[in-house]
């Protein structure tokens, strides 16, 4: 479909011109606010904002938007953008390089087009559906460990603890003392992103938002991994929660997540 090609092309054009607005701020001073408990908001997430929105409705004018912060647009039409403009704006005012743009195009409720962009990092992953996943260009797969001793895993924590707390910790001490490791990097978007390129054998999170998955599921997807939710049924960006892995330690990470009783 000429619509996702051209999807693609916008889509990295409107990453690389925030990655911009990204890179100006991280290491500037920062006004920052907070819209809730550890979860700040800055100028820079705003601007970043403003130029993916404007680059993407120049050449989509009827798509919908779906964005973090202020900008979001509700038409009739069968194409959506889904956009996080910060991806990780705690690392960001601490001036730690796991940050991202993440900008997703759907077409019927189905993502189409994934683009992540890490400006600090300088990497640009992105994926097309049906047609696989890419890093700076070079194709991505996702690994081929199924040893849980050799898997390292990656998760995050809700800003929403309250009442969480010890359903989350849950999982901890069996990937402490089973798995080769855990991280927490602060960026669902380069969480998803590091699984679909092998880095991490598997991710899983709660409480996440559209715009922090619906572009690195499909980056996942195309390289070759498996995408649910904590009851094992296909993922989409509305889920509650997300298990993204390699696919040969999913169910080993499922059954790891049954005790902890996941918000539905």
């Amino acid at each position: 479909m000429r619509e996702i090609d051209q999807g693609l092309k916008v889509a990295l054009k409107a990453a690389w011109l925030a990655g911009k607005v990204i890179k100006e701020g991280f290491f500037a001073k920062k006004e920052v606010e907070f819209k809730r408990f550890a979860d700040p908001v800055t100028e820079y997430d705003r601007k970043s904002e403003e130029v993916i929105v404007d680059t993407l409705l120049k050449f989509f004018p009827e798509a919908s938007v779906l964005t973090e912060e202020t900008l979001s647009q509700e038409k009739n039409s069968s194409w959506r953008w889904i956009i996080d403009p910060l991806d990780g704006t705690v690392n960001f005012t601490h001036q730690i390089p796991f940050v991202c743009v993440s900008i997703a195009l759907e077409y019927e409720g189905n993502s189409v087009v994934g683009v992540i962009y890490n400006p600090i990092l300088n990497e640009t992953y992105w994926a097309t559906r049906g047609k696989g996943a890419f890093l700076n260009g070079k194709p991505i797969r996702v690994s081929s460990v199924n040893d849980i001793g050799k898997a390292l895993v990656v998760t995050g924590f809700p800003y929403e603890r309250e009442g969480r707390i010890e359903e989350v910790l849950k999982p901890l001490p069996v990937l402490v003392r089973d798995f080769e490791g855990f991280r927490r990097l602060g960026s669902a978007g380069m969480d998803l992103a590091y699984v679909a390129s092998g880095r991490f054998e598997i991710f899983y999170e709660e409480n996440l938002k559209p715009w922090d998955t619906a572009a690195g599921m499909l980056l996942v997807r195309e390289a070759g991994g498996k995408v649910t939710n904590y009851f094992g049924e296909d993922f989409q960006p509305f889920h509650k929660h997300i298990v993204a892995s390699n696919g040969l330690l999913h169910t080993v990470m499922l059954d790891l997540l049954k005790n902890v009783n996941p918000p539905k």
